[in-house]
């Protein structure tokens, strides 16, 4: 080869690789757009010194059909005390919202069944239920055909990694699910045994959406101690949907308990 015909080769592949280097990151901007501003709408939520998208960490991420939609999973470092966790739901345009997976701190988030919102506590005045809807209403995922549903399943299922809970299953509700963290009331073991008992036979009343429907609606989110309830399950077809959620909590925050 020619010494003017390498030379010319070896410019054409700084070109391109130079351009290739250079390519915006849509999705990694978008992402750091999205959570940056949850947690400036939400201060509840810890902040990194630099980019979010490095702060939250990302731990699973979630697709469902051919790019349908997304969902992503992320979580505050190991070293924060009482950690939180951010869910990210793209649409198959690319297009990004964020919500906010709070800790079972913020209560009022949650809108635990049989519980109250800590005093002392900041408020963060909506809930996990309306964030959502609202996710999947702005992206365009909530349509008379089933997608809000399915968004729906694949986080809970997929995404969480809940386990369906079934009338047999007492025994979660039994043993003391204990935690301590330094900026929630402590509970007394009788008191969580007797609230632990109050959401089984809640959940257990109302487990089958209809009499004839044989899916269960009670989820189990393990990691985050908590059981979702989707009360009308099923009962949104051919319409969009408008999920009845009820949430409970499991966790027995409890100064014996040290991680």
């Amino acid at each position: 080869m020619k010494a003017s015909s390498l030379k010319y080769l070896l410019i054409q592949l700084i070109v391109l690789t130079t351009v290739v280097s250079c390519k915006p990151k849509t999705s990694d901007s978008n992402i750091e757009k999205v959570i940056s501003e949850l947690t400036e709408k939400f201060p509840q939520l810890p902040k990194g010194r630099f980019n979010q998208s490095d702060f939250y960490k990302l731990n699973r991420t979630v697709i469902y059909g051919k790019n349908e939609f997304q969902l992503q999973l992320y979580s505050t470092p190991d070293s924060i005390e009482n950690p939180q966790q951010i869910i990210v739901i793209i649409n198959s345009k690319g297009e990004h919202y964020a919500i906010p997976l709070f800790s079972n701190k913020y209560r009022d988030y949650w809108n635990f069944e049989f519980e109250k919102p800590i005093e002392g506590i900041k408020r963060t005045n909506t809930t996990f239920e309306k964030e959502f809807i609202k996710a999947i209403t702005v992206l365009n995922l909530n349509d008379s055909t089933g997608t809000g549903e399915k968004v729906l399943n694949e986080m809970i299922i997929s995404l969480l990694n809940c386990q369906v809970v079934r009338e047999t299953d007492e025994r979660i509700f039994k043993g003391l699910w204990l935690t301590f963290y330094f900026d929630e009331p402590t509970e007394d073991t009788d008191s969580c045994i007797i609230r632990l008992q109050k959401n089984f036979n809640a959940i257990k009343k109302s487990i089958n959406p209809s009499e004839n429907y044989y899916n269960y609606n009670a989820y189990l989110d393990i990691k985050n101690s908590r059981v979702y309830q989707i009360v009308n399950q099923g009962k949104n077809r051919g319409k969009k949907l408008k999920p009845e959620i009820k949430t409970y909590r499991l966790n027995c925050n409890s100064p014996g308990y040290y991680k």
